[in-house]
């Protein structure tokens, strides 16, 4: 049986006692798991084991304790959920994190796979990440990671790349690079028009580029269809020599919102055209110094037909 948010809501719910109390999971695993409440009000799922882990840092929404059993001495490590209005969350973490320590052969594996799991949670909810990305965001991730994949084929430079990615970062560009910088814009290949989103993102003097990604949602048999799940794991492969860009990269996906959740695989999508305008000095835009020092910040609409004269050939 596999374990669903779905199904921990349900066993938690069936708990008349909220003192304390914890119901056993019913599931194959290498660890004994939990569900229960700490107190009154706060969920919290606990394994027991043999092994105990390293310590475990709390997060803004997770209270992380480690103790021993007094019946037997054994080891128990529980997550507390701290805030009930993150309830939802929290049940797809609880389900998420048994299952993606399932596959291990042994206790001390499967414990090791829990602690790595949680730290990639526990950076989502520290950006207060709280929910699945919409459809907006999926698509707009999706459009960067193929824009990672084409800049790493074309300049060959891997960790530059994941650096120059800034978006995540909260920078007005998508990727800055030494020599340029890039906006990256997905919508679907109907459109007409994209969205700027704030009156920074084309205000800067140097040189760039705003990348218009066709993407829309196909069915998964298509060729070339790509999931959100399959775009990181391609540039996983890109990066599996090179620790330190791995790593950042991941670290800015949790920026995102984004973590590997099965939910990020169902949707497939393709991207039928790429095109690319030249943000020059002619091009049109709203700039700082033009702006009325009263209006604190704007998003407006640009038409893509009559960007013909800066898109590039």
């Amino acid at each position: 049986m596999i374990i669903t948010s779905t199904f921990l809501q349900n066993e938690w719910k069936s708990i008349t006692y909220k003192d304390g109390g914890y119901l056993q999971i019913d599931v194959i695993h290498p660890l004994e798991w939990f569900v229960g409440y700490q107190s009154r009000k706060q969920k919290t799922l606990l394994l027991i084991g043999s092994i105990e882990s390293d310590e475990i840092k709390s997060s803004k929404s997770i209270l992380v304790t480690r103790r021993k059993r007094e019946t037997d001495n054994r080891n128990v490590l529980s997550f507390e959920l701290l805030h009930n209005e993150q309830n939802e969350v929290f049940a797809t973490f609880c389900a998420d994190i048994i299952e993606y320590s399932r596959k291990a052969t042994d206790e001390k594996s499967a414990l090791n796979l829990v602690v790595r799991r949680y730290k990639q949670w526990s950076c989502l909810l520290e950006a207060e990440k709280l929910s699945f990305m919409d459809e907006k965001c999926r698509k707009g991730l999706l459009g960067e990671l193929l824009f990672i994949q084409e800049r790493i084929k074309s300049s060959g430079s891997i960790l530059k790349t994941i650096q120059g990615w800034v978006g995540p970062n909260g920078a007005d560009q998508d990727f800055i690079f030494e020599d340029v910088w890039y906006e990256i814009k997905s919508i679907d290949l109907a459109a007409t028009s994209i969205t700027i989103s704030s009156l920074e993102q084309l205000d800067t003097q140097n040189t760039g580029e705003l990348v218009v990604m066709r993407i829309d949602k196909s069915a998964p048999e298509k060729m070339g269809a790509i999931s959100l799940n399959d775009a990181v794991s391609k540039i996983d492969c890109l990066l599996s020599d090179i620790p330190e860009a791995f790593d950042l990269f991941h670290l800015k996906l949790s920026n995102y919102g984004y973590i590997d959740l099965k939910e990020y695989s169902m949707q497939k999508y393709y991207c039928s055209k790429i095109q690319r305008y030249d943000v020059n000095d002619t091009f049109p835009r709203m700039l700082r110094r033009k702006v009325p020092s009263q209006i604190e910040s704007l998003h407006y609409e640009l038409s893509l037909p009559a960007l013909e004269n800066w898109l590039k050939r």
